[in-house]
């Protein structure tokens, strides 16, 4: 019998608010410890008996991928297969971060000034009101774009399933361009890929679900930050080393994984 408390927790995490009927279930799953190697492994032995090649490596590369480079779902779905390459023994992965920025109060007061000038005679506390709803649209804040370059070893465990995925993806499906192409099943029979489409981040986080109900893609995310974190300790250069490896803005976030996993380690007195 499915454990109802699991399936509820699983819809809390695809972002189904409605019908969580066991808050403690969501909270318990929501603040669950880091996936160890041990869970990753057994996820890539439970993807070893799906039957059709192509399901079974695609979710082994990506699993290969999440737990590398430890990035967003929405910085994998649109990673293009041109930005991986086999260079001098590494494997060379280039991904593109695309952060919103949202626009400033003065800024949303030059663009009513364009486009409704009316609502300038508006009291400041609702223009500030409005502000806040505009940097939700297209209008109120723009999209920057950096690209960024991770290595691994080619003989690292998870670049193999990556590159044996690659391998696959070249003799069966050389036209698409996307590392995770869209494709539709044809009478459960065979499967048709979208050239030119990836799968959307959610359907991502469906791929490795059966494989660990407690698992999601944020999580590896956050096991690669502890990782870095308790190997370095609670020191400068664990808090540099988790913000260049997650490519977080600031400082502010690593030192939070930091702080949560780091140990502090005391001076020794005799």
């Amino acid at each position: 019998m499915t454990n109802p408390r699991v399936v509820i927790c699983r819809e809390r995490i695809d972002g189904k608010l409605t019908d969580i009927l066991d808050e403690k279930a969501t909270k318990e799953l929501r603040n669950r410890d880091p996936l160890t190697n041990e869970e990753i492994d057994l996820m890539i032995a439970e993807a070893d008996v799906i039957e059709d090649n192509y399901f079974r490596l695609r979710v082994k590369a990506l699993i290969g991928i999440v737990k590398k480079f430890g990035k967003r779902r929405s910085e994998i779905a649109p990673l293009e297969r041109e930005n991986l390459e086999v260079k001098n023994g590494k494997l060379l992965v280039t991904f593109v971060l695309r952060k919103k920025h949202k626009k400033g109060l003065f800024q949303y007061l030059k663009w009513l000034e364009k486009h409704n000038p009316t609502d300038l005679q508006k009291p400041l506390a609702q223009l500030k009101m409005d502000w806040k709803f505009w940097n939700e649209t297209e209008a109120g804040y723009k999209v920057k774009e950096e690209k960024r370059t991770k290595s691994v070893d080619v003989n690292d465990k998870y670049a193999k399933l990556i590159l044996e995925y690659l391998e696959f993806l070249e003799r069966t499906y050389p036209e698409a361009r996307y590392v995770f192409p869209s494709g539709v099943e044809v009478f459960g029979e065979s499967y048709m890929i979208f050239p030119d489409q990836h799968l959307s981040g959610r359907q991502l986080l469906r791929l490795i679900k059966p494989l660990n109900e407690n698992a999601w893609l944020h999580l590896f995310r956050e096991s690669l930050g502890a990782s870095i974190a308790k190997a370095k300790g609670r020191t400068l250069d664990a808090v540099y080393e988790v913000r260049e490896t997650l490519d977080l803005e600031n400082e502010a976030t690593a030192f939070r994984y930091v702080r949560r996993f780091g140990v502090m380690e005391m001076k020794s007195e005799k």
